[in-house]
């Protein structure tokens, strides 16, 4: 059975969420000065969220920042004084020119994209935890315990640098090896498939008895000779061996059930 290769191929083109492929650019380490840059940054915030109080960490990386930009400007404003330059643009009026106002086609669209995706995870939620599917409700309680006993010995800073680093990591070792990683994956839904066709075929061919239904009559005839005289006319008595042979009458003839009911 073939694979579904439409999310393969589009495994890297949904990267582009952002104008231009910004976003795919930069986890593909195509610019691979500004991706170091920009991971190594937030790694080192992350990872000094994780020892220290979030409110410190910010007010210093807000110092750091505003002493690097007033060093520059100082230098530059400093060289053209020595230089006796008569340039008297500011020395970010590149970046100060630089829209960063969302329109409100870009927030409507941001708008409908979480909607479309909050919307069926709500939904899930509270089919969950109004019991609407009582095996759903028991999965989610024993990963919600899993995930209590995994708490006790990973945080979620942890877990939040970890995931950082496999973002950054994961798209590019794609890229590096597609062809080998989809051959991979192909064998794996492959080997699901016949997994759950196996487990249909099981289900459907249940073990079936059919029964000829003049061997039966035959094989009742000389039985029902030996049936005594007040079975004959004792129709109570009579009724336990239709009971009997019910599943016989369904397959018999009616010709032959009412020869034997007869004798």
């Amino acid at each position: 059975m073939e694979v579904n290769t439409d999310k393969q191929e589009n495994l890297l083109d949904s990267l582009e969420a952002m104008p231009n492929g910004a976003l795919k650019q930069l986890l593909l380490w195509h610019n691979w000065p500004k991706t170091a840059l920009f991971f190594f940054v937030i790694l080192m915030v992350l990872l000094d969220i994780a020892s220290n109080s979030i409110i410190s960490v910010i007010s210093v990386a807000g110092v750091l920042i505003l002493l690097i930009s007033i060093c520059y400007c100082c230098y530059v404003w400093g060289m053209r004084k020595l230089r006796k330059s008569n340039t008297v643009d500011h020395p970010y009026q590149s970046y100060l020119e630089t829209d960063l106002s969302i329109s409100e086609e870009s927030a409507a669209h941001l708008a409908r994209l979480v909607v479309v995706k909050l919307n069926p995870i709500l939904l899930k939620l509270r089919s969950l935890f109004l019991i609407e599917d009582l095996l759903d409700s028991l999965k989610l309680l024993v990963t919600l315990c899993g995930l209590n006993v995994v708490g006790d010995y990973i945080n979620g800073m942890t877990l939040l640098v970890l995931g950082f680093i496999l973002v950054f990591t994961l798209p590019k070792l794609y890229e590096w090896k597609k062809p080998m990683i989809d051959m991979q994956l192909k064998h794996l839904q492959r080997l699901k498939n016949r997994l759950f066709c196996s487990k249909k075929k099981t289900h459907s061919s249940a073990p079936t008895a059919t029964v000829d239904p003049q061997v039966i009559s035959s094989k009742l005839r000389p039985k029902s000779n030996g049936i005594d005289s007040e079975n004959q006319h004792n129709t109570g008595q009579f009724i336990s061996t239709d009971q009997e042979y019910v599943w016989q009458q369904q397959e018999m003839p009616h010709e032959d059930y009412m020869h034997y009911k007869d004798q």
